[in-house]
């Protein structure tokens, strides 16, 4: 039975929903279309709670917070690391770097492995041709694979043009991008690129960062996560823990329907275009 996830905090009480699931991509990693985002909860015990909820991919990385981030997520997920697909990341250009942070993450999050690990934040050509050539971050993710540290390798960014010229290398198993109801660029961009090579997308900033959702007149907040969820390339939505209340009672609204009808999509569609036109969406 679904408890009532208004009640949840202050009873202490396990909600475990049955969120809707999909496979992500070539990975084959079976994985809740909910997913919980690093860098903004500020307790163990937060994180607990949402993993109570029954979600399964979890995402850090080593520069949230300058590493104490992935100090919340260890803790958090002490117990019930089997159940979960665990996503961290990587700023360092150069292998020897990349290989430095990975073992970092490794000890702190307390797993012997990652099941992806990302290169993370490749927004421009200068930092792809550094972390895709010779003597590169990639190096050090692949021996990473090959040695079962990490399972499956990803990309991240924030300028979709560049992203999608990294994803469409091939390289990578899965792509972290933001997406909304604003912003739909990564539908011609990223998108096509990621289809091409069955890779799995995963969604920051479905309400970016809750400038979205926060607007007079906005629809539920659950359903700017149901616009996302709705697209066919996408697989999994993040959720950035600032309020981990808010994160149950989406976590509630998508067990019950993760997608939405033609009509709410198209609402969502214009509320967002009001919104970017209005100029409220500004910087990353």
């Amino acid at each position: 039975m679904m408890v009532n996830a208004t009640d949840s905090t202050a009873k202490g009480d396990i909600m475990r929903y049955n969120l809707p699931t999909t496979t992500l991509g070539r990975t084959g990693l079976v994985v809740t279309r909910l997913g919980i985002g690093g860098a903004y909860c500020q307790s163990v015990e937060g994180y607990r709670a949402a993993l109570d909820c029954g979600v399964t991919y979890v995402d850090t990385a080593r520069v949230y917070r300058d590493g104490k981030d992935e100090e919340l997520v260890g803790p958090a997920i002490a117990g019930r690391r089997n159940q979960l697909i665990l996503s961290s990341k990587t700023m360092s250009r150069d292998a020897e770097g990349a290989r430095k942070d990975l073992e970092t993450s490794l000890k702190v999050l307390g797993t012997d492995h990652l099941d992806i690990w990302h290169i993370h934040y490749l927004n421009t050509k200068e930092e792809r041709e550094k972390a895709l050539g010779p003597g590169g971050a990639i190096e050090a993710a692949i021996k990473a694979r090959e040695q079962g540290l990490i399972r499956f390798i990803g990309v991240t960014g924030h300028v979709w043009p560049e992203v999608a010229q990294a994803v469409a290398t091939g390289l990578f198993d899965s792509v972290l991008c933001w997406y909304n109801c604003a912003m739909k660029e990564p539908e011609t961009t990223i998108f096509p690129e990621a289809r091409k090579h069955n890779m799995g997308v995963v969604i920051m900033k479905s309400t970016y960062t809750d400038i979205l959702w926060q607007q007079v007149g906005a629809p539920p907040q659950a359903d700017f996560y149901r616009y996302v969820l709705s697209h066919p390339a996408v697989n999994v939505a993040l959720y950035g823990l600032r309020n981990v209340a808010r994160f149950q009672l989406v976590a509630a609204a998508l067990a019950q329907r993760a997608t939405l009808s033609e009509e709410e999509r198209l609402a969502l569609e214009a509320h967002g275009a009001r919104v970017r036109a209005a100029g409220k969406l500004v910087g990353w």
